[in-house]
């Protein structure tokens, strides 16, 4: 029920990009050499660069996790890397969402375990240690999170390139950036973020994180 509300708001007049927006996208999406491609949802795309070094896939839908609301850009990559490989970025606000629910469905279910009742996002903060190191600049740990399999994978991965990159939203404040969660898992990277509407300047600077994220994660290509 709650899923068909949020879906129900979601495609309300005026949530999804207009059609003046849906061109703006498609010009600039042409101008790079990528696939645009309409979805049927009210204001839904999908991105693609199929033939670079890193394929990539994004798509704008309606929010696939309840801690997104509306529209969420959602991103993956082809690279090939170790499927055991596994690290996770998630900015702070997030992460303390997900770790009291993680608290409040352990305590009030009376369990010892995390189970699959919880986002995939959820039960990684629960299964893996954060970790970090004194190289990445102050602002760059008030604004993210980050755990893993390996402080020294993650190291390699969010190199000086990739954290300049996550530090350059769009927006005048740590606090206005939007849920935002970017992934190594299965030998891919996975991007996903809400998506304010009418918001192309996000949309350009999630796909520059997103293929600044391939080409960083080439360091972990031997593992």
């Amino acid at each position: 029920m709650y899923t068909r509300i949020r879906n129900w708001v979601a495609s309300m007049p005026g949530l999804g990009l207009h059609a003046d927006g849906l061109r703006a996208v498609g010009v600039w999406a042409s101008a790079q050499g990528w696939v645009y491609e309409p979805l049927p949802g009210r204001g839904d795309f999908a991105l693609s660069d199929p033939m670079g070094t890193a394929p990539w896939r994004l798509e704008r839908t309606h929010a696939g996790r309840d801690f997104i609301t509306g529209a969420e850009l959602r991103a993956r990559a082809e690279l090939q890397l170790s499927p055991d490989i596994a690290i996770m970025l998630i900015n702070r606000p997030l992460k303390e969402q997900l770790e009291k629910r993680v608290y409040e469905h352990v305590t009030q279910g009376v369990q010892t375990t995390v189970d699959a009742a919880l986002s995939e996002e959820a039960r990684w903060l629960a299964l893996y240690d954060e970790v970090g190191w004194s190289a990445a600049p102050t602002e760059f740990w008030d604004r993210y999170a980050v755990v893993a399999d390996t402080r020294e994978r993650a190291q390699r991965w969010l190199d000086g390139s990739l954290v300049q990159k996550l530090l350059a939203w769009p927006v005048a404040e740590a606090q206005q950036m939007p849920p935002f969660i970017l992934q190594i898992q299965r030998g891919r990277v996975y991007l996903r973020m809400e998506y304010p509407r009418h918001a192309l300047p996000m949309l350009e600077h999630a796909v520059a994180v997103l293929t600044q994220a391939c080409v960083s994660a080439q360091a972990l290509a031997a593992d």
